[in-house]
């Protein structure tokens, strides 16, 4: 099997939830997303810390724990909400990627930035504080962004009940 393969695999894989229906899920969903927010914060902030090369090269590994930490969080809502069976690789990716469009880019530009202000920094303070500047401001973006997941997963299962589909 090819890399190509794994991968799609890898990131179209649903996850499941032990999660049941219930009857007022918000607060269920607030908890939930805060605990996913700091997972992914943490996460993000950890693997972007080193600066330069090696903080470039762990961009994939940081998108793929992040995708791993929201898909669940979709998945979770699926299940509070009853709607686990609406919840396909199609639905699961609209979810995840509606809100992270700029994802990608943003990691490698915090990175590479860190990298290059590293270099050209006159400062010493200043080059000893960008990487962790650089690991904060990536994971207050991955937190942010997982904030946005869960409102697009809330907003499209929520819907699924009012028939309202089609609109998101």
């Amino acid at each position: 099997m090819d890399l190509h393969f794994k991968l799609k695999d890898y990131f179209s894989e649903i996850p499941n939830s032990g999660l049941s229906p219930l009857d007022n899920p918000d607060e269920k969903i607030k908890q939930m997303t805060e605990t996913a927010a700091l997972k992914a914060a943490v996460v993000s902030a950890t693997l972007s810390a080193p600066g330069g090369v090696v903080g470039v090269l762990s961009t994939l590994p940081d998108l793929a724990a992040i995708w791993r930490i929201q898909a669940q969080l979709v998945a979770d809502i699926a299940a509070v909400y009853g709607k686990l069976g609406y919840l396909t690789k199609q639905s699961l990716v609209w979810c995840l990627c509606k809100q992270s469009v700029f994802q990608v880019s943003r990691d490698v530009a915090v990175r590479a930035g860190t990298h290059f202000l590293l270099k050209k920094s006159p400062l010493k303070a200043l080059t000893r504080a960008l990487p962790v500047i650089g690991a904060l401001s990536s994971g207050a973006y991955a937190a942010y962004d997982t904030y946005g997941v869960a409102k697009v997963a809330k907003a499209y299962f929520s819907s699924i009940e009012s028939g309202e589909i089609s609109q998101i």
